[in-house]
């Protein structure tokens, strides 16, 4: 039987099934838009710094989620830092969806003028 965090054990053969669905759904969702936010936010001379700037912080901050996990699930239960993990991926939803310019079909400057109207 698999361990459920909230509860009475699941049936094992569902497992695989939740890891593929749940690496399936991040690859084509919002685990895509951080590398793709980077390589488009820079401007052209300064992509390669930025480009490594950003994956630089992305996987340092990856690996101290990684560490810290532990702790934190045994002060406060693995089940309500994995709602806190769901809470802030629908905050993140929410960032993309209103926040976030949609850059298909359009040159690295009309994005840079828009953001720029839009802090002005």
């Amino acid at each position: 039987m698999a361990y459920n965090f909230l509860g009475p054990g699941i049936p094992s053969f569902w497992l695989p099934i939740f890891v593929f669905g749940f690496i399936a759904s991040h690859a084509v969702g919002q685990g895509s838009v951080i590398w793709v936010f980077i390589a488009e936010m820079f401007p052209n001379e300064l992509r390669a710094y930025g480009q490594s700037l950003g994956s630089f912080t992305h996987w340092i901050l990856a690996a101290v989620i990684a560490n810290v996990f532990p702790f934190f699930a045994n002060q406060f239960g693995p089940g309500y830092i994995f709602a806190f993990f769901c809470l802030m991926m629908v905050v993140q939803l929410a960032w993309v969806r209103f926040a976030m310019p949609e850059t298909k079909g359009r040159s690295l400057e009309e994005i840079q003028q828009a953001l720029q109207k839009n802090n002005v």
